[in-house]
């Protein structure tokens, strides 16, 4: 039995973590207050928990995790009903359809960026990677390189423009 805890433990902590992010965005797309996101994110959490031998494997945490953060964003919103910034129930549940669609949509974009940039040569995956996960700026990439910033911006370019296409063939 202690196992068994323990393997869901692990699963649901892998799956928290992997999509707090997406889960985090949800709510913030709801209620645009970092610290009432952040105190909504986690009571959500501990209702996850809770309810995880409800989920079911296969099926997408996210949008399970976005449903029971909906309903916990919505409680939340009637207790502060007076807050001139509160949205409408109707309104809530239009943005809320909305914002999950947008996290599953990411979630798919992001998956197919990820198969993309394994399709790049190595010094394109090098490039992108040292612009964009190193945080150089294009001129310190460029100094680095031995080359112009120009080149390094076209070469740049050229890299999302294939990224882009494969994305949208790979998301099509």
């Amino acid at each position: 039995m202690a196992a068994s805890m323990d393997d869901a433990y692990e699963r649901f902590t892998g799956l928290l973590t992997r999509h707090h992010a997406a889960l985090m965005g949800f709510i913030l797309s709801l209620r645009p207050n970092w610290a009432d996101a952040e105190d909504l994110l986690q009571q959500a959490s501990v209702v996850m928990w809770r309810k995880f031998g409800e989920f079911e494997p296969g099926t997408s945490f996210v949008a399970w995790g976005c449903q029971i953060s909906r309903y916990l964003v919505l409680n939340h919103l009637r207790k502060n009903a007076r807050d001139p910034h509160v949205f409408s129930e109707e309104l809530l549940d239009v943005m809320s359809r909305e914002a999950a669609e947008d996290v599953e949509r990411l979630q798919t974009q992001r998956a197919a960026l990820t198969r993309c940039m394994e399709k790049l040569d190595a010094p394109g995956r090098r490039l992108i990677s040292r612009c964009y996960e190193a945080g150089l700026t294009v001129k310190e990439v460029a100094d680095r390189l031995g080359a112009t910033p120009n080149s390094v911006y076209k070469s740049l370019n050229r890299l999302r423009e294939a990224l882009l296409a494969c994305v949208r063939g790979e998301t099509a």
